[in-house]
């Protein structure tokens, strides 16, 4: 997999895997390894960890991650975003406006039907009280309010928003925060209902979003671009990266240290609140999604399926 391949997938999530993937692959009927597939995010559910990727691939562990068995979708399509609203029901959406749900923590799962009209779907959230958005390419955005059971489609800041979405994160006061193609950058107040345009400090791509245990605002994106904000976005700062590549997701760990993971095996960490990051030792695989276990255990994935990282990548300064 090329690193032009990922980049491609993290941001937008278009065509990713084209020379590769077709819409009418084969049905996976084999165990696939989790060390060999190409997976785009992880959830933890409370009872299972629940990986997406490829071919319509879902990889399901224990949340000691041991034993992972690959479960059989009905679709080929590349999964690339997957949410739980509890410890049964769940989401999970990909290319093509694939959108699967699960009430069995992840052992079955069932196409649903929504109005994407085939453009991609890059990610789903779960947003409380039956809420959930799910989200992807040229503006698409879909919002349910009975678990992921029924989908509506809503306008983006106007009808003629038409830019890829990236992410939606859920912010401590309760609003939500989007970032996206072109700078996108906006706010919701009413559960991820209506948004509000922000002031973006940068006009490409913005692949995530992440707010710190302090508050602070974190967005990441192409060519190494990482910004801060301390005032809950009114101003951003840029951080420095030492790098062009590009960053696919970010976390904060338990000891307070912040990672923010991209192509090539590019790995960041802060333990200053984000301002400012050392480069860790290459994770020689490139990354999209990471999640810190109950245990402190630390996993990725990326190109090469599920990937535990080093345990000195979670030691931060006490």
């Amino acid at each position: 997999m090329s690193l032009r391949h990922l980049e491609w997938l993290a941001g937008v999530g278009l065509c990713l895997l084209a020379g590769a993937l077709r819409a009418e692959s084969p049905k996976l009927d084999y165990q696939v390894s989790s060390q060999h597939a190409f997976l785009l995010n992880i959830a933890d559910n409370g009872d299972h960890l629940v990986a997406v990727g490829e071919r319509g691939v879902v990889l399901i562990a224990d949340e000691k991650n041991a034993q992972w068995r690959s479960v059989r979708t009905d679709t080929t399509r590349t999964l690339s975003g997957v949410a739980f609203v509890s410890a049964a029901i769940g989401v999970a959406v990909g290319h093509g406006g694939t959108l699967l749900r699960t009430d069995d923590g992840g052992l079955h799962w069932s196409s649903i039907e929504t109005p994407a009209n085939g453009d991609s779907l890059l990610g789903v959230i779960a947003l409380g009280d039956g809420r959930m958005a799910a989200w992807g390419a040229f503006g698409l955005y879909l919002r349910s309010s009975d678990n992921g059971v029924s989908w509506q489609r809503l306008p983006v800041l106007d009808g003629d928003f038409d830019r890829h979405i990236s992410q939606v994160i859920t912010l401590a006061n309760g609003d939500c925060l989007m970032v996206g193609e072109s700078g996108t950058l906006a706010r919701s107040r009413d559960h991820g209902e209506t948004w509000q345009a922000m002031d973006s400090p940068y006009a490409g791509s913005l692949f995530g979003a992440l707010q710190l245990q302090n508050g602070a605002l974190l967005i990441y994106g192409m060519r190494g671009n990482v910004w801060l904000s301390s005032d809950d976005g009114l101003t951003w700062a840029r951080r420095d990266t030492a790098t062009t590549f590009a960053f696919n997701g970010a976390l904060q760990l338990k000891s307070g240290r912040v990672l923010v993971l991209g192509n090539s095996g590019l790995l960041l960490a802060s333990d200053d609140q984000g301002q400012t990051f050392k480069t860790l030792p290459s994770t020689h695989t490139s990354l999209a999604k990471a999640l810190q276990l109950a245990d402190g255990q630390l996993l990725a994935v990326g190109d090469r399926g599920v990937t535990p990282l080093a345990a000195n990548v979670t030691q931060g300064q006490e």
